[in-house]
């Protein structure tokens, strides 16, 4: 299952002819050519999974779904029509003395999605379901064993363009748009960003605020109401998913004639995000 430079040039063939998210995601703000994207693709995916170890048969090896069916690994990636990028290893995220399975995969469509499947060793050959994540440029940490996960692809045409983006002439502004998880005990857990990270979460809603009003022209803004989204997503998800405080920052920062609209419209994209992932 491991893929090495055999996997990169499958990768690459299948960006061109089938997969424009991962092409958007290396060159989104960066303009990364191919040889930086091969270095991308390395360092989320390759050195993970380099040297972890996998079963002699994989066939032999039973998972157990979300649903409590149970199907061989082999089974697995049939029905879950992994992509020619997908691998999986054995490692103990979490340094409790159980095993885990990680699998991951990319899905494959625009501007969309890497998955990881979670699953921990219960005996010999079983493995039970613990965590699925489904999102554009999730990358995963071989030294850390942290994923970081970036709401780009859940909010990415909130009220806007994908490629659009707020720019601030003050330079105050700086992009957020993601969180870090790790496993512990089970589960999928935000790792609370920064005392500094969380200042900067609080300086771009004002930012924006102060920006004032963006009509919607048709559907779209040129970003503002995304990035609105984004960073509330950021801060909703390193404060306990606690959606009454969530609210009330919302209601802070946007002052605007169209709240009740923009506020409904971001709670059903975050709470139809949630069903994908497990955290």
């Amino acid at each position: 299952m491991r893929i090495k430079g055999l996997g990169i040039l499958f990768f690459f063939i299948w960006m061109a002819t089938g997969c424009n998210s991962n092409a958007d995601k290396f060159k989104e703000g960066d303009g990364m050519d191919m040889d930086s994207a091969a270095r991308a693709y390395a360092e989320c995916y390759e050195n993970f999974f380099a040297d972890l170890p996998k079963f002699n048969d994989s066939s032999s090896a039973l998972l157990i779904l979300e649903s409590t069916r149970k199907v061989s690994i082999t089974q697995f990636f049939k029905e879950e029509y992994m992509s020619p990028v997908a691998q999986y290893g054995l490692k103990d995220l979490d340094s409790d003395g159980v095993t885990e399975l990680v699998i991951y995969n990319n899905s494959g469509g625009a501007h969309c999605c890497d998955e990881y499947y979670i699953f921990s060793q219960i005996n010999e050959k079983e493995f039970d379901f613990k965590s699925h994540l489904m999102g554009s440029g999730a990358c995963i940490s071989a030294v850390t064993n942290t994923i970081s996960f970036s709401f780009s692809e859940t909010l990415g045409y909130f009220f806007g363009c994908y490629a659009c983006g707020f720019n601030d002439s003050s330079a105050n502004f700086k992009t957020m748009r993601g969180i870090i998880l790790q496993f512990k005990k089970g589960k999928l857990v935000v790792v609370p960003y920064s005392s500094a990270e969380e200042k900067q979460n609080i300086v771009n809603l004002q930012v924006l605020k102060n920006h004032g009003y963006e009509k919607v022209e048709g559907m779209m803004d040129n970003g503002w109401r995304k990035e609105f989204a984004m960073n509330l997503a950021v801060w909703h998800y390193n404060h306990g998913k606690d959606w009454d405080r969530t609210k009330k920052l919302f209601d802070n920062y946007y002052k605007f004639e169209d709240a009740e609209k923009v506020w409904n419209e971001f709670y059903h994209t975050l709470k139809e995000s949630e069903k994908e992932n497990s955290f």
